[in-house]
């Protein structure tokens, strides 16, 4: 373990039960005598004394940074005992606590909480103070049933806050729950060693993820047999120091246009065209904000309408103004084959002309509306000369060349079956037959938002009734099982994460907090993910197959 802790000035923060304590005596041999301090402030804060139980707790906060020469690069806060009762040997339970009424997870996320305030407080006094913070890492230890399901929203606003406090900074919590029986004090404090030097956010990471295979729990059943320390070392997943993961962001901005192309039908009237005027005016500036607190508006595109272009150019000015990129989305949201291949022809050489004149660029990207791409359009793709598309799932966390092969044969079952019965013609994924390099960046409708969280009366596949945490919590399943299993299709275990927002939908207030929440989330991976735009997705894929884009 001191191979990982030492050099670290760290604060252990918790109760003086014998864990804690145990614990304690793992990270001063660790990080050495002279380099810990120890709090105990759980008394403090759940029963006050003589002084403002605040007070006192800041006051001893204040002398262990003290002791420490204000410069801590480890907080550790142990919330395994927080809780009444229920960790507790049925011998020690007080008996004031028989009748405890509030209920124990409530507490332990309290109890936690204020620590961990009291520690980022005295961080942002000494900043304000003209002090450099070094890059310091928040570790929580504990029980993740003990926060009732809130934890990873917890981790994740900790994550942003620790953030502002000092960009290279990150937050952890060690989930103990999943081990076959309680791991040693001197596992624990190998774990957040090793956590601590893989200098990344982790979000909530189980014990067994940190022991990797080695040392792992497979025969036995008491804590002294889980993993020596010696056995302890950094897991594959925790290593890596580079993105591996692509971001790809990006904002269909529809607005009216999404009642005209596609959207059409004869019953729409003055109300359902008010979402569409909400999501020009109100929706996509909502959004925009909520990326440029994140800092990210310059690393998301924008697919846009001619139409929307043209009927709001000053929301979509500002867009432009944030450094996002901006790609094209038709220009009335026309599905590619409600037209003529003349038509789609004329729509292209419009949205081109839009595009130029309110960025001043020339287009790369396009994503056809309601994802219609056909034959046609990819042809036309190549012919105006963009860099990619993203309108198809050949894959979902990959890029790859836009496929070029002729259109799928229908079964015509008035004819005899021998006619149909014979394999379809496909070409390879990553094969480019013409010379032209046209990169597709998958999509698909379990990455976007718009027919869960939107109603359209009109439209039989929008819902609009669905909370909006069963598609955050989509999101992330997708996102974690990318994670765990993404080395097995790329030579180098990178992926991308296609995410598609809609002002119209994720605009509205109530999924506003979950947009927030979802790229809060993803923010909170630190340096193992990296918001980017489809063009620099696009053009790092040409690269690794060494070829050379045509634009």
């Amino acid at each position: 373990m001191s191979v990982y802790l030492s050099g670290h000035k760290a604060i252990l923060s918790g109760t003086l039960a014998p864990r804690a304590s145990a614990l304690q005596t793992e990270l001063v041999a660790a990080c050495g005598e002279g380099n810990t301090a120890a709090l105990n402030l759980d008394g403090l804060l759940a029963d006050g004394g003589s002084l403002s139980p605040e007070i006192e707790a800041t006051r001893q906060v204040e002398a262990a940074f003290k002791t420490l020469g204000n410069s801590v690069s480890l907080f550790v806060i142990d919330a395994r005992d927080l809780e009444p009762s229920g960790r507790d040997p049925i011998w020690e339970v007080p008996l004031d606590e028989w009748n405890q009424h509030k209920a124990s997870t409530q507490v332990v996320q309290q109890r936690t909480l204020l620590q961990v305030k009291l520690l980022l407080q005295q961080q942002l006094t000494l900043s304000k103070a003209g002090n450099k913070l070094p890059a310091f890492f928040l570790v929580i230890v504990g029980y993740r049933d003990m926060f009732d399901g809130a934890l990873d929203p917890v981790i994740a606003k900790l994550q942003r806050d620790v953030a502002w406090l000092q960009r290279e900074s990150s937050v952890a919590f060690l989930d103990l729950a999943s081990t076959a029986s309680e791991p040693t004090e001197g596992s624990i404090g190998a774990a957040i060693g090793i956590l601590a030097a893989s200098r990344t956010s982790h979000g909530v990471t189980s014990i067994n993820a940190v022991w990797g295979l080695r040392g792992a729990n497979t025969n036995s059943s008491s804590a002294s047999d889980a993993p020596d320390v010696s056995d302890l070392t950094i897991h594959p997943t925790l290593t890596k120091k580079k993105p591996t993961v692509k971001i790809a962001l990006s904002f269909d901005f529809d607005a009216l246009s999404a009642f005209l192309g596609t959207g059409d039908h004869p019953d729409n009237n003055m109300a359902d065209y008010s979402t569409g005027v909400f999501s020009g005016r109100i929706g996509a500036r909502r959004l925009l904000r909520m990326l440029q607190k994140y800092q990210v508006a310059d690393k998301t595109t924008w697919f846009i309408p001619g139409h929307t272009m043209e009927t709001f150019p000053d929301t979509c000015k500002e867009i432009t103004a944030s450094g996002a990129e901006i790609g094209l989305h038709g220009y009335a949201h026309e599905g590619a084959y409600q037209m003529t291949v003349d038509q789609e022809r004329d729509v292209f050489t419009k949205c081109v002309e839009v595009h130029h004149n309110l960025t001043g660029k020339k287009v790369m990207g396009w994503r056809a509306p309601m994802y219609q791409l056909r034959e046609t359009s990819v042809a036309l793709l190549k012919e105006f000369g963009f860099l990619y598309d993203s309108s198809l799932s050949h894959h979902d966390s990959q890029p790859y060349f836009t496929p070029n092969d002729p259109p799928i044969e229908r079964i015509d079952f008035s004819k005899p079956a021998s006619s149909w019965l014979k394999p379809t013609p496909l070409g390879g994924m990553y094969e480019c037959k013409d010379g032209y390099p046209l990169v597709e960046i998958p999509i698909g409708w379990n990455n976007e938002d718009m027919m869960a969280l939107q109603y359209y009366p009109h439209v039989a596949n929008t819902n609009g009734n669905v909370d909006a945490r069963v598609v955050e919590q989509r999101w992330k399943d997708i996102f974690l099982w990318q994670w765990e299993n993404g080395k097995m299709e790329s030579d180098d275990g990178t992926f991308i994460f296609p995410l598609l927002m809609h002002p119209d939908s994720s605009g509205l207030a109530h999924v506003m907090a979950m947009a927030d929440r979802m790229v809060g989330w993803l923010r909170s991976w630190g340096d193992s993910v990296q918001f980017a735009t489809y063009e620099e997705i696009a053009r790092e894929f040409i690269a690794k197959k060494g070829m050379t884009p045509k634009v």
